[in-house]
Parts: structure tokens; C-alpha cells; sequence
């Protein structure tokens, strides 16, 4: 495995302990905020509960759910080419922020514009918003996980991932009651409601800008010359993927993890109209059973996920296929089955994704991390792009059941393949 790299370990041992502890806390404050932002507007509640009252298109509804992760994953790669030739990486973390930031605070303006009267208008001016706002992140995914690999010690990048999933989900726990207010009979009247929620999300996130202006960076590996032309860079990749048994594993476990988010727009929406619960009592309750699940996830993670993030994403794993098969019992079972099956997916939400993360900035070179987080990722989004429309098409011909057998389908193959093709390694092939 690799951590930082030679060029930062030149910084004496006293001078690069107190950088890491500032930028430990930077990282932090800017995992938080950002992090308690987008789960005011969750994705897997608030989001697709706003899209179900513009439109009853299942697959509109399920694409929702995904625009952000989708939007984030697919430039990475691109950015990634990019980046090979650049030895500094913070103002290409900073600069995209500063434009795209803004867009959910702006959203909440638009839709208060717009009023109750116009959904179609509001439909389009959300996909407009979020997904210029999941590109935005897209593009500044690649130097954040870069500057985390370059510029943190690997326990520290292990704490930020694990105590700032526990505090965000500590925090969400703590908001849920003002999330259920607002989106109650005694909050405002439909779209104002989310309006207000999308503001104080986009507050939350816009505070991030000047917080991470204070991060000391450490270099990363050594760049190139120039930024390798398209036909040197694709070869490349090919051959990372042929020589790289255990990345190509991983990468292929990771999209079927991904394809396993087709079942997740939808159990809300089970929860609401087959199993009969209110919606501000679904969203509201569910969110904290999700939020309590994340918490523990993040808590195990922090603790034992430095030096067990293949076992983590094993048992992120086993937990997703257990929220699968609780939520399809949950018809015979009642609702209890299926707050028990929020909180198995808070879990796999709290561990899963960073567990991935972690793994891909621990296991690559530092002059190799930006092509190996940007292929991680990137090829993860074609599947995560794919997942909503096939969970659409599966609920809209079959039933909500329907998805959710799919889900266990592929959640069980990306299991398989981590227990029998990736294993801890030591070093990546040259």
C-alpha cells in the first residue's frame, strides 16, 4: 500500500505533524458542511418525495436520486488526464467551487420564483441547478481526493472519512424534527416547503468555500511534462485495467454495488403508497432510521477502517443485501421491516463509499492516484447512470418488488467478486 508521498515526507517530521493536524481540520469542516448540506435534501428521501409531486414519470423520479452521484463520477476522469502534469491541486479544488457552490441557494430562489403553479417549470429548473451543481463537484472530486491522499496522513484521511459520516449523521439526527416541520401540514404550503430546505442546504455549502482556502498542501507525486494526448492516455488506461487484476476487481465490484442503487428511489415511495404511511412521516422517520445506520457505519469505519477497508467493503456489502431483503419482506412484515431496512442502508451508506474511496488513495502510487480515482469512479457512473432508468422501467412494468430483487441480484455479484478476486495487496503493478 502507499500514503504520502516521498516528496512530502522531505518536510520535517514536527512541521508536517502540525500540517497535517490543521488540514485534518479543514477537511473536516468542509466534509460537514458540505455533507450536512446535501442531507437536508437527501437523496434517497427529500429528493425523490419533491420529484414525486412534479411528476409521477418513475424514472424521472428514480434519475433524481442519482443526478448527483452521477454528475460527480462521470468528468473525473477527464480531470483526471489533466491532472497528471500538475504538482499543485488546490486551486483546482477552490476555483470550480466558487462557480458552482452557489447553484442550490440559487435554486431555492428560483423555485419560490416559479411558485406552486408551474411543476413542469420547477422540474426542469431542478435538473438545470443539481446537475450543474453534481458536474461541478465532478470536476472537483479528483484534486479533493488527491489533496486528501497528498496531504493528510492515512489515519487522519481514515478519521475524516469515518467521524465526519458519524457527526454529519449525528447532525441530520439532531435536524430531522426541522425537516419534518418544514415539510408537515404546519410548514410552509408546496414548493416553498423545499424551497426552504434547498436554501439552508445551499448556505451550508456555499460556507465551504473560504474553509478549505486555509488548506496547507503537500505535494503529491511526481507530474509530467505536458497533459498526455488522448492516444497515449486511453492505451494507458486499457492497460492499467488488463495488468491490474485487483483494481479491475474492484472497479467491477463497485458497479455492481452502483447497479444496486436502482432499488433506492423506491422505498419511500413503497413506503408511502403500498405500505400507507404519511409522507412527512415517512421521510422524516425513515431519515432517521438511515441516519442512525450511517452513524454506526462511519463509527466502525473510523475505528477499524485505516487498515480493514477491503473488510468493510465486504461487510458494507452483506448489510446492502440485508436492507434489500428486509424492505421485500416488509409487505408481510409491516413498516417495522422496512425502518429496519433504512437503518441497514444508512450503514451501507455511511461505510460503503468511503471504504471505496479510501481504498482506491491508499492502493495507488501518488503519481498515479488522479488516473486511478478518476477511472474508479468514472466507470462507476455508467452503471450508476444506468440503475436509475432500469429501477424506473422495472417499477413502472412490474412493481416496486421488482427493483428491489434486482437490487439484491447485483448487490450479491459485487459481494461474490471481492471474496474471490481482491485481496490486501501491497503494491500496484508498474
Amino acid at each position: 500500500m502507499t500514503d504520502n508521498s516521498a516528496t512530502a515526507l522531505m518536510v520535517p517530521a514536527a512541521e508536517r505533524e502540525s500540517i497535517y493536524r490543521r488540514n485534518f481540520a479543514v477537511f473536516l469542516s468542509d466534509f460537514l458542511l458540505f455533507s450536512i448540506g446535501m442531507g437536508l435534501v437527501g437523496s434517497t428521501t427529500v429528493i425523490p418525495d419533491f420529484i414525486r409531486r412534479l411528476t409521477g414519470a418513475e424514472v424521472l423520479i428514480a434519475l433524481s436520486s442519482q443526478t448527483f452521484e452521477i454528475g460527480w463520477m462521470l468528468p473525473q476522469l477527464l480531470v483526471a488526464r489533466h491532472l497528471l502534469h500538475v504538482r499543485h491541486k488546490k486551486w483546482w479544488f477552490i476555483g470550480p467551487n466558487i462557480v458552482v457552490r452557489p447553484l442550490l441557494l440559487i435554486f431555492a430562489g428560483v423555485i419560490m420564483l416559479l411558485g406552486p403553479g408551474r411543476p413542469g417549470a420547477i422540474l426542469a429548473a431542478f435538473l438545470l441547478f443539481y446537475g450543474i451543481a453534481a458536474l461541478g463537484d465532478g470536476l472537483v472530486g479528483v484534486p479533493w481526493l488527491d489533496l486528501a491522499g497528498s496531504s493528510l496522513d492515512a489515519r487522519r484521511r481514515a478519521r475524516v472519512f469515518g467521524y465526519g459520516n458519524a457527526i454529519v449523521g449525528v447532525a441530520l439526527l439532531a435536524l430531522a424534527p426541522v425537516v419534518r416541520l418544514i415539510l408537515g401540514e404546519s410548514g410552509p404550503a408546496f414548493p416553498d416547503n423545499y424551497a426552504l430546505l434547498f436554501a439552508l442546504a445551499g448556505g451550508l455549502i456555499l460556507i465551504t468555500i473560504p474553509v478549505m482556502l486555509l488548506i496547507r498542501e503537500l505535494p503529491g507525486g511526481e507530474p509530467r511534462a505536458a497533459v498526455p494526448a488522448l492516444r497515449d492516455y486511453l492505451p494507458e488506461l486499457g492497460h492499467v485495467l488488463r495488468s491490474d487484476h485487483p483494481f479491475r476487481a474492484m472497479i467491477i465490484a463497485r458497479v455492481l454495488s452502483s447497479l444496486y442503487t436502482l432499488a433506492t428511489p423506491f422505498y419511500i415511495g413503497y413506503g408511502t403508497e403500498v405500505l400507507g404511511l404519511a409522507s412527512s412521516v415517512a421521510v422524516s422517520n425513515l431519515l432517521v432510521m438511515q441516519t442512525i445506520g450511517s452513524v454506526a457505519g462511519a463509527l466502525l469505519f473510523s475505528r477499524w477502517g485505516e487498515r480493514r477497508t477491503l473488510r468493510f467493503i465486504r461487510l458494507a456489502m452483506a448489510v446492502g443485501l440485508a436492507q434489500v431483503t428486509l424492505a421485500l419482506s416488509a409487505g408481510a412484515l409491516g413498516p417495522a421491516a422496512l425502518y429496519v431496512a433504512f437503518m441497514a442502508g444508512g450503514l451501507v451508506q455511511g461505510s460503503l463509499g468511503i471504504s471505496f474511496m479510501n481504498w482506491v488513495v491508499t492502493y495507488a502510487a501518488p503519481d498515479q492516484r488522479p488516473t486511478y480515482s478518476g477511472l474508479f469512479n468514472s466507470v462507476s457512473a455508467v452503471s450508476l447512470l444506468g440503475a436509475p432508468l432500469l429501477g424506473g422501467l422495472l417499477v413502472e412494468g412490474f412493481d416496486y418488488r421488482a427493483a428491489f430483487a434486482a437490487a439484491l441480484l447485483a448487490m450479491a455479484g459485487g459481494l461474490w467478486v471481492t471474496l474471490r478476486h481482491v485481496h490486501p495487496a501491497t503494491s500496484i503493478p508498474r
